[in-house]
C-alpha cells in the first residue's frame, strides 16, 4: 500500500474512532453510571464488526476480487512479522483477540461497479449483525447495534478511497513473491526482480534490493530521478538510509549530507507503519556523533518484530553504534544477531571488516542532521 493510500486509510480510521469516543463520552458522562450498558455496547458493536470484516475479507470477498494484503493479530507494537507471497502476517505484543487486515489488495484493479458488488454482501451482513445485537434488548443491544452500523461504514469508505489512491498492480502477486524471497536471499530476489515489468511497486522494491546489495550511489541516483513525483514514505526511507550507509563507507559528499537532513525531516512525518523498526533514528544519532543514543535507538528498532531484512539492518546499525562507542564485544554480538535474523547483505560484509579494526575516536565526519536546538 503506498503512502497516500495509507494516509487515507488512517484518516478514515481516526474519524470513526473519534465518532465512537464521542458517543461513549456522551452516553456515559451525560447519562451517568446508569448508562454504563450503553458505553459498553458501543465497543462491543465495534468488536463484532471488526471480526465480521476480517471474516468477509478472508472468505467471500475473494470471489469478488477483494482480499486482505496482510493480517494483524493483537494490539500494540509488532512482536513478529512474517512476509510471504500471500502477504504480511504480523503478531502484536498485546494478545487480545483482535484480527485486522493490514491493507487491501485487488481494490485498484476493480471497476466502481465491481467494487460495489464486492461490498454489498458485507453491508448486508453488517446490517444483519446489527439486528442480532439489537435483539439482546435494552440499552446495551441498541448501542451495540449502533456501533456495529457506524463501524460498518468505515471499510466501505476505505475501499473506495484505496481504489482511487492505489495504482493497479500495487499488490501484484509477483511483487509479493520478490518481497518474501528478499527476506532470506537477496541474490534470488534480484533474479526475480529483473524479470518484472516496470511499475511503482517494482521501483520501490528495486531500491530496496539495491540497498541490500550495497549499491548505495545507484539507489541515490534512482531516487533523485523520481524526486519530482509524489513523495512516497517507503522510497524516502530507502533514500535516507542509502545516504547514511554511503557515509559509513566514506563516500558521501556535502550534498549527500544536506539531502539526508531534508529526508530525515520528511520521514518524521511519515505514517507510523513506515517508521516502526527502522534504523534511521539511530543513523541520525550516529551522524551527530552520539553513539550512546544511537545504541538506544538501534536496540529499540531491533527489538520490534518487523520484517527480517529490516531487523537485520537494525542489528547491523546497533553493531556499528557499539563499535563507535568502543564496546567491541557487544558490537560483535549485535553483528552475529544480524546474521541470524535476516539475509546476508553487502553492509554485513563491510561491517565485518570494520569491526575487525580498532574503533575510531569521536572525530566523526560532518553531521548528517542538524544539531538539536
Amino acid at each position: 500500500m503506498n503512502g497516500d493510500a495509507l494516509r487515507r486509510w488512517r484518516t478514515v480510521s481516526r474519524i470513526y474512532g473519534a465518532m465512537v469516543f464521542l458517543v461513549v463520552f456522551w452516553q456515559y458522562f451525560v447519562g451517568g453510571p446508569g448508562h454504563l450498558p450503553v458505553a459498553v455496547g458501543v465497543p462491543a458493536g465495534l468488536y463484532a464488526e471488526s471480526w465480521l470484516w476480517a471474516g468477509y475479507l478472508a472468505g467471500p470477498a475473494r470471489w469478488f476480487g477483494l482480499r486482505a494484503a496482510g493480517w494483524v493479530f493483537g494490539m500494540g507494537t509488532p512482536l513478529r512479522t512474517s512476509v510471504d507471497p500471500r502477504g504480511v502476517w504480523q503478531v502484536r505484543r498485546i494478545p487480545v483477540p483482535v484480527v485486522r487486515p493490514l491493507g487491501l489488495g485487488g481494490a485498484a484493479s476493480l471497476t466502481v461497479r465491481q467494487l460495489m458488488f464486492a461490498l454489498l454482501p458485507f453491508v448486508g451482513a453488517d446490517a444483519l449483525c446489527a439486528l442480532l445485537l439489537a435483539s439482546a434488548g435494552g440499552a446495551f443491544g441498541r448501542s451495540a447495534a449502533l456501533g456495529c452500523l457506524l463501524a460498518g461504514g468505515a471499510p466501505v469508505l476505505m475501499a473506495v478511497m484505496l481504489r482511487s489512491a492505489t495504482e493497479p498492480g500495487d499488490q501484484d502477486g509477483a511483487v509479493q513473491e520478490v518481497t518474501a524471497v528478499m527476506q532470506h536471499d537477496v541474490a534470488e530476489a534480484r533474479r526475480l526482480l529483473d524479470a518484472l515489468p516496470p511499475g511503482p511497486a517494482v521501483r520501490t522494491l528495486r531500491m530496496s534490493v539495491l540497498l541490500a546489495e550495497g549499491r548505495y550511489r545507484e539507489l541515490v541516483d534512482a531516487a533523485a530521478e523520481s524526486a519530482g513525483e509524489a513523495a512516497d514514505p517507503a522510497q524516502q526511507q530507502l533514500h535516507a538510509r542509502a545516504l547514511a550507509y554511503l557515509d559509513e563507507t566514506g563516500e558521501a559528499t556535502d550534498a549527500d549530507r544536506e539531502a539526508f537532513r531534508t529526508l530525515c525531516r520528511a520521514v518524521r512525518r511519515a505514517p507510523r507503519e513506515y517508521r516502526v523498526g527502522s534504523d534511521l533514528p539511530a543513523l541520525s544519532e550516529l551522524a551527530e556523533g552520539r553513539p550512546g543514543l544511537a545504541i538506544d535507538e538501534a536496540r529499540a528498532a531491533a527489538n520490534v518484530g518487523s520484517a527480517p531484512l529490516r531487523r537485520t539492518m537494525a542489528h547491523a546499525t546497533l553493531a556499528l553504534a557499539f563499535h563507535r562507542a568502543g564496546r567491541p564485544a557487544e558490537a560483535r554480538a549485535a553483528l552475529a544477531a544480524a546474521r541470524e535474523c535476516g539475509p546476508a547483505t553487502a553492509r554485513m560484509e563491510f561491517l565485518t571488516g570494520l569491526l575487525a579494526e580498532p574503533a575510531a575516536q569521536p572525530a566523526a565526519p560532518g553531521p548528517l542532521v542538524e544539531p538539536a536546538v
